[in-house]
């Protein structure tokens, strides 16, 4: 079976929590101090480069910010298929998590030819799913709460608009629009992946936290779970409808699968947190140059 099969499957390939806990270990008591002092100070450091070609009005209308992760080629592709499909296209902008110098240098040129909104967070110790949470805690506090913007959301790296799309319509009567996951043991628990959320605007004015929660056992996002998720009300929230899409011919989902978002594709483990031992840009490609249109880039891609 091919990677233009139809999708199939309910639920989208997900760490499980076991994985989870293991790389994401509640530090102890000297290694928690450690890590609020590096969080501390990572909140509060103003960006190094911050450069908005100019769209600071779009920014007052809405805000899709992605977070870049040391791959160059992936932030390529989305950029094309951003502007291709997303309707809020100019309010998309490039927040750089990069660890690796280099990578960092090639994702800033890459907007600057592109004119595409950049800015380089400041350097984040933290690692894994902290790494990832407070960077999105930054971008929220340093970055979104100045422009009051209409509505709000975050996008991972390695997802692609394929179809044209509109965050405004799909957030229209709702306060909350984006992925779900129930993955963590907490009773009735469940937050949005942050790989792919909405917020109505008005949201940015009550206390927000995208880091993970260790003491509800969740992943980034799960911060949320006890200051917004737990009490709002279920009709004021839109979830996606996920699916996998097979391009192999076994059954693992994070080697045999990519995922379907609301007709976002998504690859997962771009940032190879996880062991990948399948090379998947074959797939990958064959599925990025049917959306792409005359125009797409040409990208060599590292292996994913």
């Amino acid at each position: 079976m091919g990677a233009s099969d139809a999708p199939e499957g309910e639920n989208p390939p997900r760490i499980s929590i076991a994985e989870w806990e293991r790389l994401n270990r509640p530090p102890r008591r000297e290694a928690l101090l450690r890590y609020r002092w590096r969080t501390f100070r990572f909140l509060r450091t103003s960006a190094p480069v911050s450069e908005l070609q100019g769209r600071q009005q779009a920014f007052r209308n809405a805000i899709v910010a992605t977070v870049a992760f040391n791959r160059p080629d992936v932030i390529a592709w989305q950029i094309h298929l951003v502007r291709r499909y997303l309707a809020e296209h100019e309010s998309y902008i490039v927040f750089d998590n990069s660890k690796k110098e280099e990578a960092r240098d090639a994702i800033r040129d890459l907007c600057r030819r592109q004119h595409v909104p950049y800015v380089s967070l400041p350097r984040n110790r933290l690692v894994v799913s902290r790494s990832h949470g407070q960077a999105l805690n930054w971008i929220v506090r340093n970055f979104m709460t100045g422009f009051g913007p209409k509505l709000f959301g975050f996008i991972d790296h390695d997802i692609f608009p394929t179809e044209p799309f509109s965050i405004r319509d799909r957030l229209e009567g709702k306060s909350l629009y984006g992925s779900v996951r129930h993955d963590t043991p907490t009773p009735g628990g469940w937050f949005l992946w942050p790989g792919f959320c909405y917020f109505d605007g008005s949201l940015l004015r009550r206390p927000l936290d995208f880091a993970p929660s260790y003491r509800f056992h969740m992943d980034s996002g799960g911060g949320n779970w006890p200051l917004l998720y737990r009490s709002i009300d279920p009709a004021s929230v839109r979830f996606t409808q996920n699916s996998l899409l097979r391009f192999g011919e076994g059954d693992d989902q994070h080697e045999d699968f990519f995922m379907l978002v609301d007709g976002w594709l998504h690859v997962t483990n771009a940032s190879n947190w996880r062991k990948q031992p399948v090379d998947r840009r074959e797939h990958l490609v064959a599925l990025l140059r049917q959306a792409g249109g005359p125009d797409q880039p040409d990208v060599k891609f590292e292996p994913i």
